[in-house]
């Protein structure tokens, strides 16, 4: 269960997609999120419900990250997208997604919830801010990591980022790197990542 977006849970939905495992794919509205908060573990979403085959008890797991490895350890049954073999680097390559990801973070939720940061409710100068961090973002943070990310997948020796089998890092950095090519984000260009071809 998540929001009509990609955001967290998109990588859950591909790993079981990868692992040929159907699933009911539910979306709410932001407008409903208000009166279904209280009632979720933790107050956030994505979350997932399982049912147990054989005895009919249901769970309802938390955090997209222990769900995409959990959705592998499970059913994944050719051990490629958690080999433990490559468990370092695959590891190694989500911690660069998940610092990509906090480098980004206060350039998209400044622009959504200025508050939570320390600033006003009315913040005439909210809209030149975040176009400036997101600006500097372009400048210096998006290079610095898309090279990080050219710079593994050459050394991978295959297509993807730690060899010729998709893993659960790809997982995780495909629909980080899709939205930035969406051009939903106010002052990020859709073409913002063609100057990284091997990306």
């Amino acid at each position: 269960t998540y929001f009509g977006i990609a955001g967290a849970a998109e990588k859950v939905r591909l790993a079981l997609a990868m692992c040929d495992k159907t699933f009911e794919d539910e979306r709410i509205d932001f407008q409903d999120w208000g009166a279904l908060k209280e009632t979720m573990p933790y107050g956030q979403l994505p979350v997932m419900n399982v049912t147990n085959e054989k005895s009919g008890e249901k769970q309802l797991f938390t955090q997209s990250s222990a769900m995409l490895r959990w959705v592998v350890q499970k059913f994944d049954y050719t051990g490629k997208l958690y080999s433990t073999e490559r468990m370092m680097k695959i590891e190694e390559v989500i911690g660069l997604s998940d610092d990509m990801a906090k480098a980004w973070m206060p350039c998209l939720y400044l622009s959504m919830r200025h508050e939570i940061f320390g600033y006003p409710k009315e913040w005439p100068e909210k809209a030149e801010v975040v176009q400036s961090m997101r600006e500097k973002f372009l400048a210096n943070d998006l290079p610095r990591f898309m090279n990080y990310y050219s710079d593994a997948l050459e050394k991978s020796g295959g297509d993807f980022f730690t060899g010729e089998d998709v893993t659960i890092a790809d997982l995780q950095i495909l629909p980080q790197l899709k939205y930035f090519t969406l051009g939903v984000a106010d002052h990020v260009p859709a073409d913002c990542l063609k100057a990284y071809p091997t990306v």
